[in-house]
């Protein structure tokens, strides 16, 4: 063999190697779910199967093993390793159905009135919460995916949803209905049934952030077939309640409220400006829907206001826990409210929230007294989230142990 010819037959198998080592791999399958990622695990290379749970990967590194990951929200991980010799082909096909993850309940027992963790599991964080007679949902967030959970009161899981990132709050309006909420955009969350048969979660009637605070913004109480809506005037520091009844357009004035201090700050900032005043916080004077009646606390007017079903006045109590206090007389001292009162749909009872020290004290309030009384006291569980009463129970969000995870916990209210 001549040694051109010897070059020439190198060069080719040379040149064939080379081809094959830059042959370029398509891993691509299905999994049956939404929203899961596939992540390389020796590069961090990765993508997110579609609204049908197809994906498709470029590997372009057939010379060694490559470990893929599959991760969701709701699902175990699994590991798929792929050798050289499989990634010899331009096309890999991986299809499988990913495994629901049955995730533990921590025992929920109440000893001595203390809180105890009622969701929680390892490698998931709670983002936000909301109940209703529906049960719990939960915004939850593992790795680097969102999850809708759909949970019954006695925590077992409906539905899991996989959810885009940018989702994190939800809101409960005046129907019970619980929206999906981003800084863009709200989606209603709804459920989809087979005769009596729940199957699982989904999301509809989606719209812009804007326009689903135009609609529902001003909504504060719904009862029967009459709607109450509330709106501030100068400076927040007036509030209208107004009511429409079904198949009546026209606005009928429910109850007028003002804080005059806070008139008199909004009008002497807007004379001369700041001037080290302090803008005061809006008027918080919420109007509760319970059973077919409306209860509007009047913290202004220092009364509660009883409404029955035709809007009409049927009674009052008065109330002074929300306004400062005396002590020995002299010194005067801040009052510890919170400016937050829970309701409890289930039992129609109300709850005054306090806060001394950065820790939650829960007083029921006596309806017919306007007095309070200590129910709860979350000694040890200091600035806690989204504080909600269901059922004689307390919820709220805290953090576990030494990381930034959440779980939601409860707490018998005695």
């Amino acid at each position: 063999m001549n040694n051109g010819r010897f070059l020439l037959i190198l060069l080719l198998i040379t040149l064939g190697f080379t081809s094959f080592s830059q042959t370029k791999t398509m891993v691509h399958g299905n999994l049956g779910v939404q929203n899961v990622h596939i992540i390389v695990t020796e590069t961090k290379q990765g993508t997110v199967t579609d609204a049908k749970g197809n994906y498709r990967l470029l590997l372009t590194d057939n010379s060694n093993q490559v470990n893929l990951l599959y991760s969701c929200i709701g699902y175990q991980d699994t590991i798929v390793s792929l050798t050289p010799k499989q990634l010899q082909t331009e096309n890999v096909n991986i299809s499988f159905r990913m495994r629901p993850v049955d995730y533990p309940l921590a025992e929920v027992t109440v000893s001595e009135n203390k809180p105890e963790i009622a969701y929680h599991e390892p490698l998931i964080s709670l983002l936000a919460y909301e109940i209703n007679e529906m049960g719990l949902y939960m915004i939850v967030y593992r790795k680097s995916s969102n999850a809708l959970l759909h949970l019954t009161l006695d925590f077992d899981t409906l539905s899991i949803l996989p959810i885009d990132r940018k989702f994190e709050r939800l809101y409960k309006d005046v129907y019970g209905q619980i929206h999906l909420i981003s800084y863009d955009s709200t989606y209603q969350i709804g459920h989809r049934q087979l005769g009596d048969t729940y199957l699982d979660a989904e999301l509809f009637y989606g719209m812009s952030h804007r326009d689903f605070y135009r609609i529902m913004g001003n909504a504060a109480a719904l009862i029967d077939s009459t709607l109450v809506i509330a709106t501030y005037g100068d400076g927040a520091q007036e509030l209208y309640f107004h009511y429409f009844t079904k198949g009546d357009t026209n606005a009928y004035l429910l109850e007028y409220t003002f804080d005059p201090e806070g008139l008199d700050i909004v009008e002497n900032i807007r004379k001369f400006g700041l001037g080290g005043m302090i803008p005061p916080p809006p008027i918080f004077d919420p109007v509760f829907a319970v059973g077919d009646s409306l209860v509007l606390f009047n913290f202004e007017a220092d009364k509660i206001e009883f409404f029955d079903k035709n809007t009409k006045l049927v009674g009052e109590t008065p109330i002074k826990f929300h306004r400062d206090v005396q002590w020995n007389g002299k010194r005067p001292m801040k009052s510890t409210w919170n400016r937050m009162v829970l309701v409890d749909q289930v039992r129609k009872e109300f709850y005054a929230v306090f806060l001394e020290e950065s820790i939650l004290v829960l007083n029921k309030i006596d309806m017919k007294t306007g007095k309070t009384k200590e129910v709860a006291r979350l000694s040890g569980f200091q600035f806690v989230l989204l504080p909600k009463v269901n059922d004689g129970w307390l919820y709220f969000m805290y953090h576990t142990g030494n990381t930034h995870s959440k779980a939601l916990y409860r707490m018998g209210i005695e």
